[in-house]
């Protein structure tokens, strides 16, 4: 049988690990902290980039973090890791989606917040600004340039379309926690899934094939002429 002394050592042990249970269960709770989407729709990537590929779900569709959709993501001693791009843009590392565990992802930082209160949608950004630029504005019939300056690699929401003959496109852009819309110069940005080196062949070739098609009727137009004297 077990003395007064053990009883009491054993008494005392047990107390102790009862008193640090709570403190276990609050760390946990901490660490898993909800994340809220304020973006209309968003995806998550599977590298910290837009240009890796998206993750996808058991049906091999991309996953879509939609609207006030509930977030986990990985936090370490100093709150949320963040995972930096080649342009500087931040992402976080996603471990589930609405309850669902993601195995690998990654989202852009913007498209998430912990306050839960006064969300503002934000659109799906869908260009890439070249270059630090103003934001304009419409004054009248004039465009003029406001203090607004939006820095080389921020996300841009090109709400009307893209069309590379004007001289500026109109944009949705994320300025201090808040909105605003715009003109940019048309020349400063780079539309996702468009590439420059592309459009810039396509235009040569197409160049080239009004040149040979010119030759062509010219040569024809002499030859017939030449027939009908």
């Amino acid at each position: 049988m077990l003395d007064n002394r053990e009883v009491r050592k054993i008494l005392l042990l047990l107390s102790f690990l009862l008193l640090c249970l709570p403190s276990v269960n609050f760390v946990s709770a901490e660490s898993e902290k909800e994340w809220i989407c304020i973006a209309n729709y968003c995806y998550i990537y599977s590298s910290p980039s837009f240009t890796s590929e998206k993750v996808i779900d058991e049906n091999n569709e991309p996953i879509i973090v939609r609207h006030k959709d509930i977030l986990i993501l990985e936090e370490g001693e100093n709150g949320l890791n963040t995972y930096e791009d080649s342009e500087g843009q931040l992402f976080y590392a996603v471990l589930s989606v609405n309850n669902t565990t993601i195995t690998q992802g990654y989202i852009f930082s913007d498209f998430v917040t912990e306050n839960i209160s006064n969300i503002e949608t934000y659109p799906t950004f869908n260009a890439t600004l070249k270059n630090d630029v103003y934001l304009y504005e419409a004054t009248g019939e004039e465009i003029t340039p406001t203090e607004t300056l939006l820095v080389k690699g921020s996300r841009v929401y090109l709400y009307e379309g893209y069309d590379n003959s004007l001289p500026y496109t109109r944009v949705a852009v994320k300025v201090e926690n808040s909105l605003e819309y715009g003109y940019i110069k048309t020349e400063e940005i780079s539309p996702d899934g468009i590439n420059p080196a592309i459009i810039y062949a396509i235009t040569i070739a197409l160049a080239c094939i009004g040149i040979i098609m010119a030759f062509l009727f010219m040569k024809n137009k002499n030859k017939k002429k030449k027939m009908s004297q």
